[in-house]
């Protein structure tokens, strides 16, 4: 794509910046007489957690994103080129959004300042159009790729006619290739526009679907297998690779995710080895959500699946949270046990049983110690003497009392008046 993208656009010949220059100013009306666009649109939809933006991404990384060029057969040629650009689509599936995700990507690779010059607020999406395909052309942008299309659908009533209509003026206009990439929930946008269906399918569309329990779906686990992080590592095999599958239904990120979550449980329940139970338990507790969808897809339900946008992504962090808490509250418990082991040793030197270890630890959890008496006592006759005296078998007040240490409350009131006079 970029490769045919740039067919049509050489800046260094004749007559090119004033030709693109027309070309800018004449989107959304008659196009000018000037060479025919060679490039064409791709579009890539799936289902979430295939693997659809990693893969972009992974494949991008491999082209330089800046060029900056000095010289070009023999003669000075000052200009910096952008090979790729991917950004997302904004939540709301806003134009504006859209225009300034492109304006801040462009300064951040190049350190310009155009969000700062053309992304006023009183800027109408009107104006920003044309300012974002003139950037694009003035730094002959290769390819651009917005992700998360199907927030296209949420927008208001025509914005996501008005920007896909944008997207096909880039592709026939200035000669940009646009690459859309989606869920399953863009497809209603997406088919409901004739001519970005036509120019989406330049390429080729690619519908990315779940793997199949075939051999791509061994390889895949042959790969991911290597990354055993257990005691007992294992290999895979045919009971793994269908507990697996079952309960993922071949969705790479749950796959992935769910063969990590085994492991954690694994680890936490010193098992410390990959068997069909913790997969099993592993999926039951992080696909509580996307488990209706699973099995839609398993029993092949159109008539739920229907009625499904989107799978739910699985979120790590409260797992990892709880195992580790788990791990923790193990290893204080061992480091208890261990300060224990002096109270728990017999006679002949031996230990009690572990059994009984745990028990003196929990009982030491659930009763607060009492603190022991220091005998003898250095001063007879002292308070915590008379106190500590058993024979008394009296509380402390009482044997404090008899010892003529606590008085009466009332010692101090007059008994008595002496002197009339001080009652008045």
């Amino acid at each position: 794509m970029i490769r045919v993208g740039y067919q049509a656009r050489n800046p260094a010949l004749q007559g090119f910046w004033s030709d693109l220059n027309a070309r800018v100013e004449a989107l959304g009306t008659a196009l000018p007489r000037s060479p025919r666009s060679t490039a064409t649109g791709f579009t890539i939809v799936g289902i979430s957690g295939v693997g659809k933006t990693t893969s972009i991404e992974a494949i991008l990384s491999l082209y330089p994103q800046v060029i900056i060029h000095n010289r070009y057969r023999e003669r000075d040629f000052n200009f910096i080129q952008i090979v790729w650009l991917k950004l997302d689509c904004p939540f709301d599936g806003s134009i504006k959004g859209l225009c300034l995700n492109f304006f801040q990507a462009v300064d951040d690779l190049l350190g310009t300042r155009y969000y700062e010059n053309y992304a006023s607020s009183r800027k109408t999406i009107d104006e920003l159009l044309p300012r974002m395909a003139k950037v694009a052309s003035l730094h002959s942008i290769g390819v651009l790729v917005i992700d998360e299309i199907q927030h296209l659908s949420q927008a208001k009533s025509g914005g996501s006619s008005k920007m896909l209509n944008f997207f096909v003026q880039l592709i026939n206009t200035i000669g940009l290739p646009v690459v859309l990439v989606g869920t399953y929930k863009a497809m209603s946008v997406l088919s409901g526009e004739f001519r970005q269906t036509r120019r989406g399918t330049g390429q080729g569309d690619l519908m990315w679907d779940r793997m199949k329990k075939d051999e791509t779906w061994s390889w895949f686990l042959k790969c991911l297998w290597k990354y055993q992080y257990v005691e007992k590592p294992s290999p895979v095999n045919s009971t793994l690779s269908d507990t697996l599958y079952e309960v993922t239904q071949g969705i790479t990120d749950f796959a992935i995710k769910v063969y990590m979550l085994a492991q954690i449980r694994a680890i936490v329940d010193k098992e410390e080895i990959i068997t069909k139970q913790n997969i099993e338990l592993a999926a039951k507790e992080s696909l509580r959500m996307a488990n209706p969808i699973l099995k839609a897809l398993k029993e092949n339900d159109i008539r739920i699946l229907s009625t499904v946008e989107d799978v739910h992504p699985i979120d790590l962090e409260p797992f990892l949270e709880e195992a580790q808490d788990k791990l923790n509250r193990a290893e204080q418990f061992q480091a208890l046990a261990g300060t224990q082991l002096s109270v728990n040793v017999g006679e002949e030197g031996q230990l009690n049983s572990p059994t009984a270890v745990e028990s003196e630890v929990s009982s030491a959890r659930t009763t607060k110690p009492r603190k022991k008496r220091k005998e003898p006592y250095p001063l007879e006759g002292s308070l915590p003497e008379i106190v500590a005296r058993e024979e008394q078998q009296l509380t402390a007040y009482d044997a404090l009392h008899r010892a003529g240490w606590i008085r009466s409350a009332n010692e101090y009131l007059l008994e008595e008046v002496p002197d009339a006079r001080l009652l008045s």
